[in-house]
C-alpha cells in the first residue's frame, strides 16, 4: 500500500490468461490502476523489448512504468494425459509493471 491507501502501481496484477496479446493485456492492467484510483496515461513512442514481454510503458502521475506481460502468477493446470486426471501449480501469464528507474525518479539507497 502506498500513504494515501491506493495500492501502488507495481502491486497491481492483470490476470489475464495465457492467450492475451500486448495491446489486451496493458488496456486491463490500465484500466486495474485507473480502478485502483491512479491517474494512468499510455507512452507513445516509448521502446518496447518484446523477448522481454513489454507490452507499453504508462505514466502514472508522474512516474514510468514498463507494463509487461510474462508468467507471474499461479494456477492449477488440469492434465488428463494419459488417461488419467491430475492437477499441478504452473505459472499463468498476467500484465504488472515494472518502474521505469531514470536517475530523477527515485531516492537513492542509502544503506550499508
Amino acid at each position: 500500500m502506498t500513504m494515501d491507501g491506493r495500492a501502488d502501481p507495481a502491486q497491481i496484477i492483470a490476470r489475464v490468461g495465457n492467450f492475451a496479446d500486448r495491446e489486451r493485456a496493458l488496456e486491463v492492467w490500465m484500466h486495474l490502476a485507473t480502478r485502483a484510483g491512479w491517474t494512468v496515461s499510455a507512452v507513445p513512442g516509448a521502446v518496447l523489448d518484446a523477448g522481454a514481454g513489454d507490452c507499453g510503458v504508462v505514466e502514472v502521475e508522474g512516474l514510468r512504468y514498463r507494463v509487461r506481460l510474462t508468467p507471474r502468477v499461479r494456477t492449477e493446470l488440469v492434465d488428463d494425459a494419459g488417461g488419467r486426471m491430475s492437477q499441478r501449480p504452473v505459472f499463468a501469464h498476467a500484465a504488472w509493471a515494472d518502474p521505469v528507474l531514470e536517475a530523477d525518479s527515485f531516492v537513492p539507497y542509502l544503506g550499508g
